[in-house]
């Protein structure tokens, strides 16, 4: 079974995909020995070299057993679905980035009409409304994983005391820069380390920590989830990189269903216990034991590597029952 991989890589993109399908695919091609298809963007005036270059992905993607892609807000990239239209009869997966409650319709009508099967949802509560309506065979649950190449222990000096990468809630942000400054503490977050694109820069600031700011996205913005409260990437990329996670737990519950509870400093989304409960820290051997674990199990079960491993046990078997 030859699975082939449909890249946006070539196309316009967010920082985000750097952290999730290049990763990814990079295990896809280690494991499977999956073939990329990566086509050009358009441009306005569509040249031969272009055209040719597209016949020439298509004529690849009719060679492979499966195809496989990942999407984000619920909307196909029409640059990689003209390859995989043209590609014929096969297998296509899908990962769907960000299904939050208010995308669902529009991902199973896609799911049906572009004949998605199997389709890896990563947020639990996603997973449970759409397993449980038409076509929910086709659905599995998927969790988001940890570049563990990009983040990891790499030996340094943990001169950072308190890292928030990303977007924020506001009123703890306030909370740790009010108390860090009182007790001249280094807290480095995203005005202060500036715009980095390079998974691998981020990993290094993020071996430098001690703690590593984690909290669900319905906590600033429960409009843009829909209610959902998912398990996102930050809080793996944090044990990944060997720091002690500070923050909120997502409400799905999926955080406390893999990894150790303990292994995160929680407070208050509004910080208002914040300087006690991270003063109290500072002694807690077992929440520092805790979060040695939690490290361990990421770079164990939960990198990118183990969740290739998954999507081609599925890819396989739907294959071999194709072709029964």
């Amino acid at each position: 079974m030859t699975p082939g991989l449909l890249s946006n890589e070539r196309l316009p993109r967010g920082i985000n995909w750097t952290l999730l399908s290049d990763p990814l695919f990079a295990e896809l091609e280690r494991i499977a020995g999956a073939r990329r298809l990566a086509p050009p963007p358009f441009s306005p005036s569509f040249s031969p070299s272009v055209a040719g270059e597209y016949w020439r992905i298509i004529g690849k993607a009719r060679r492979v057993d499966a195809l496989f892609s990942m999407q984000g807000r619920a909307r196909p990239d029409w640059r990689l679905q003209t390859v995989s239209a043209a590609a014929g009869r096969c297998v296509r997966a899908v990962f769907h980035v960000d299904p939050w409650r208010q995308s669902l319709g529009r991902i199973s009508r896609i799911d049906r009409l572009l004949g998605h099967d199997p389709v890896f949802i990563p947020y639990r509560e996603a997973f449970q409304v759409l397993a449980a309506g038409t076509g929910g065979a086709r659905y599995h649950y998927l969790p988001f994983a940890a570049d563990t190449r990009a983040f990891a222990d790499h030996g340094r000096a943990r001169d950072i005391d308190i890292l928030w990468m990303g977007r924020r809630h506001e009123p703890l942000h306030r909370a740790i820069l009010a108390h860090a400054q009182q007790a001249g503490l280094s807290y480095v977050y995203r005005e202060t380390m500036g715009f980095i694109d390079d998974p691998q820069e981020l990993g290094r600031i993020a071996a430098r920590a001690r703690y590593f700011v984690a909290t669900p996205p319905d906590l600033d913005n429960a409009a843009r989830t829909g209610g959902f409260s998912p398990l996102v990437m930050r809080y793996l990329e944090g044990p990944a990189a060997g720091c002690r996670l500070l923050g909120v737990l997502p409400g799905s519950g999926e955080f406390e269903a893999i990894l150790p509870r303990a292994a995160m400093l929680e407070v208050a989304p509004d910080g208002s216990d914040f300087a006690a409960r991270f003063a109290a820290d500072q002694a807690d051997s077992a929440g520092w034991a805790a979060a040695a674990l939690c490290s361990t199990m990421v770079r164990r079960d939960h990198g990118w590597d183990a969740r290739a491993g998954a999507i081609i046990a599925q890819i396989s078997a739907a294959c071999e029952k194709r072709c029964r």
